[in-house]
């Protein structure tokens, strides 16, 4: 019995029920109004006569977004879950500027919406439907995920690039310093950054800095500016 009432509710909300309204979620770099002309869903169509792969591919084609998740009301509306890319640093070349994200895509930077990040250079800082995947761009992504999540180093790097020589290089936004950072493990060498600010820099000034190479388990080596 009640499977025959399941069946005839099925049967109801098949025939009877339409999509009248698509309401967009997740968006901040996206607006409603550009995710709803890639949807390009058709009101009053029947929900199972819904196209969800081509709706998909469509918005997904847009900068920033990452991800979309159709779902549908039983009142027969449509709701579209956006998923946004997060851009961890901005490429410089030249007078060129984009964002970039984890994934190495990029973005454009928008007017109004622009980001305090790391500038980071020797990348390619044009629109292009490929990403970067180079091991160079590995470790700088790397080392900007763990800069994040330590905080400290989120908040005193400025700029950061690659050396074939001395691996990952930043400035640090007080007097900029150079900052060496070398390759992996840059979760510890964060932490060492924060310790020796803390234990040395607060001592002696910033200032009193030229260089910390950061790139030596248990060790710092410094160079300072010349009095």
């Amino acid at each position: 019995m009640v499977l025959g009432i399941a069946v005839l509710a099925a049967m109801y909300w098949n025939r009877n029920v339409t999509v009248n309204e698509v309401e967009v979620t997740g968006v901040y770099f996206n607006t409603p109004e550009e995710i709803l002309n890639a949807a390009d869903v058709p009101l009053g169509i029947k929900p199972d006569s819904l196209d969800l792969v081509s709706l998909i591919a469509r918005v997904e084609v847009l900068n920033y977004v990452k991800s979309v998740t159709p779902y549908v009301e039983p009142s027969g509306d449509l709701e579209l879950t956006i998923s946004e890319r997060t851009p961890i640093a901005v490429l410089v070349r030249g007078s060129n500027r984009m964002y970039v994200d984890e994934e190495g895509v990029r973005l454009p930077i928008l007017e109004g919406k622009t980001l305090d990040l790391p500038l980071v250079y020797g990348f390619r800082a044009t629109a292009g439907m490929d990403t970067l995947k180079s091991d160079e761009f590995k470790q700088i992504r790397d080392f900007l995920v763990g800069a994040r999540i330590n905080e400290f180093g989120w908040a005193t790097i400025s700029e950061v690039a690659y050396s074939t020589e001395e691996g990952v290089v930043a400035l640090s936004h007080e007097n900029g310093v150079k900052l060496l950072f070398g390759t992996n493990d840059f979760e510890t060498k964060l932490r060492n950054w924060e310790a020796f600010y803390a234990d040395v820099i607060r001592t002696k000034g910033i200032q009193a800095m030229q260089q910390v190479d950061l790139r030596f388990k248990n060790q710092v080596v410094t160079r300072e500016v010349k009095s």
